[in-house]
């Protein structure tokens, strides 16, 4: 067993009070707050998938404190047993911050080209380096430090030689997409970590091609199945009323954040060329935490634009936006769905996919998502080439001709991205990261 300490710049618990006005709330409230002591409305749980990979194994531990960003959040809290504590910035450092690694983010996922801005850097560091200080104060019960993602690239070399510390890096390397300063400052910060886990086979060779000398192990992003109920038939048509889903209609489902990199617009436009009578798109999420918290409000205008491409197309009777579902709702619109589509031109892994393979439910997958290495064409589903909607909804009317035969075969898939398998994969880089340190 270790003893770990997750860094995420998403908080695995979002809250919809600030510190101050929980004070203001409930009185004097000892750190960390327990989160039983407050009401269950004043917070809520992550839904992202990074937050929720970290939740399923942090129990694995036998110590485990998680920091992440938390703009006006309380100081730390406790939630079954664990620790978790926020970092606060400035809000012009947390603007400038927000746009250096929004740039990252979108020359990685091939959207626009960033050009590096002193202040965005230095706001970047500035975040970096406090994350990297709360990390520190657990030093010497930590047995490893576990960094996840492009918004943490600078914790490693500031833990420099203190410490084993090894980094998840969950979006795509595709070294191509990326301008020489963008992708030399990756590859640069990944040599501050003692170990550099990728998703995929893709972003190995991407690294390879980089030039970076790293050590580096791919292991499959997962899901805990146990959390995955299977619901009733009650459910299931409650769901099916709510969102207008008719008895004989074919059921499209798209689960992704409100965002340009997620394509929803290759599914739109794939829908008005399906050819499968009564199918209906269900698009499933609304904003990232950067959009919310952070302010930048790309999930509002993306949705915008969607809903304005549905109505050119004249399909937009047959777009249904859900926004935000929890849980027990998602599970029943798996169950209602005939099809699970990722259509993203470009992306890091994208587990909904197993989420939908859970529930029995085949996928068609963009050729740039990183999960497609998964799929076995004609077996568990079937991939088209990236933004190409015509032969995405070819493959989509093949699905629902017998959606049950490759939904069998996915279900088989899904067992590669199981915690359990998962999680022996990364105790092994673990031990290999702690031995120059004795451990």
């Amino acid at each position: 067993m270790f003893s770990v300490a997750i860094n995420t710049q998403t908080p695995p618990i979002r809250f919809r009070q600030t510190y101050r006005d929980l004070v203001e709330k409930y009185g004097y409230l000892e750190l960390p707050i327990e989160l039983s002591s407050i009401d269950s409305s004043d917070y809520y749980i992550s839904v992202g998938g990074v937050a929720k990979m970290m939740m399923a194994i942090i129990d694995r531990f036998s110590k485990a404190r998680w920091v992440s960003l938390g703009p006006g959040y309380p100081p730390s809290v406790s939630f079954n047993g664990r620790e978790f504590y926020f970092v606060d910035v400035q809000p012009e450092v947390l603007k400038g911050y927000t746009e250096f690694k929004e740039g990252i983010y979108n020359e990685s996922h091939g959207l626009t080209k960033y050009e590096i801005q002193p202040f965005h850097y230095i706001s970047y560091a500035d975040y970096n380096w406090l994350s990297a200080k709360k990390l520190l104060e657990f030093y010497k019960d930590t047995d490893v430090y576990f960094i996840n993602d492009f918004q943490q690239l600078l914790v490693g070399g500031i833990i420099g030689p203190s410490a084993p510390a090894v980094i998840w890096y969950h979006i795509p390397f595709v070294p191509e997409t990326l301008s020489r300063r963008v992708r030399d400052f990756i590859v640069k910060s990944f040599e501050g970590f003692d170990y550099v886990i990728v998703s995929t086979k893709r972003d190995i060779e991407g690294l390879l091609r980089a030039g970076a000398r790293v050590k580096v192990k791919q292991i499959y992003p997962y899901i805990d199945m146990s959390w995955y109920r299977r619901v009733g038939e009650s459910e299931v048509q409650k769901v099916k009323d709510k969102y207008g889903i008719k008895p004989d209609d074919k059921v499209i489902t798209v689960v992704a954040r409100m965002d340009p990199m997620k394509s929803q617009d290759v599914a739109i436009m794939a829908l008005k060329e399906v050819k499968t009578p009564n199918t209906k798109l269900l698009l499933v999420g609304n904003g990232s935490f950067t959009s919310g918290a952070l302010g930048t409000g790309k999930a509002s205008s993306w949705v915008r634009r969607l809903k304005g491409l549905a109505q050119d197309l004249g399909v937009s009777d047959r777009v249904i936006f859900t926004g935000h579902v929890d849980d027990e709702e998602l599970f029943a619109i798996y169950e209602a769905s005939d099809v699970v589509v990722l259509p993203s031109r470009i992306e890091g892994f994208g587990l909904v996919v197993c989420e939908g393979w859970v529930y029995g439910k085949p996928a068609v997958v963009s050729s740039g998502a990183g999960v497609s290495e998964l799929i076995i064409e004609g077996a568990n589903g079937f991939t088209f080439k990236s933004s190409n909607y015509e032969e995405l909804a070819q493959k989509i009317d093949i699905t629902l001709k017998d959606p049950d035969k490759y939904g069998l075969m996915g279900k088989e898939t899904a067992k590669k991205c199981h915690v359990d398998v998962a999680f022996e994969q990364i105790k092994d880089v673990f031990i290999e990261a702690m031995k120059d340190y004795g451990k």
